[in-house]
């Protein structure tokens, strides 16, 4: 591999990796992020969300993990059964597995983020800017946030060979559709 070629295979890695060989990467980085957020008290409570500053067992951590996963996948197969003529679940599974890997930023940042206390918090909003490094965490929430959304965009055309608007809109759909049934699920059964 070319040095030329990282920043592309950054956001979109799947023309090299995917199947089985993506979910086993993509797993590690779904067991380092629930192990290293447990202990950095960062939460991912939903298909695309992270909270800083819940104490939360490994048990509790990988349960939010498993449940954003599942609904993710679930919902990309299902969006690919619609938009697609034919693709492989391993595939999509693969995929989508490693596409939430850049979030383990967020949870190795959470180690050095102090978060303000919530009660002080629903006391005065304004704390919240007193502490720098809850701002700087949540300003590097957002472009390692759209570096997953890009890979999962990415997952699903490579996993489904769809392009243009049609995919655009589904993807878009998609998306939206895991991140309310994650967060449904998360309050039902966590």
């Amino acid at each position: 591999m070319k040095s030329r070629d990282i920043p592309g295979l950054m956001v979109n890695p799947f023309t090299r990796i995917a199947g089985l060989q993506a979910f086993a990467v993509g797993l590690v980085f779904i067991l380092l992020m629930g192990i290293i957020g447990t202990y950095s008290r960062v939460s991912f409570d939903g298909a695309l969300d992270m909270h800083i500053g819940n104490q939360q067992s490994l048990l509790h951590s990988f349960s939010l993990l498993a449940i954003d996963l599942v609904c993710i996948v679930s919902i990309m197969w299902v969006t690919g059964l619609i938009i697609s003529k034919g693709f492989r679940f391993v595939d999509i599974l693969g995929t989508m597995t490693l596409a939430k890997a850049p979030l383990i930023i967020l949870a190795v940042a959470g180690y050095f983020t102090k978060s303000p206390d919530l009660t002080a918090v629903l006391n005065d909003p304004a704390v919240l800017y007193h502490s720098t490094s809850f701002i700087l965490v949540t300003i590097l929430s957002v472009p390692v946030s759209i570096w997953s959304i890009v890979l999962m965009y990415h997952a699903l055309k490579i996993s489904c060979d769809v392009k243009g608007n049609k995919l655009a809109f589904a993807f878009i759909i998609a998306v939206l559709v895991s991140e309310i049934i994650s967060k449904i699920l998360i309050l039902k059964l966590v």
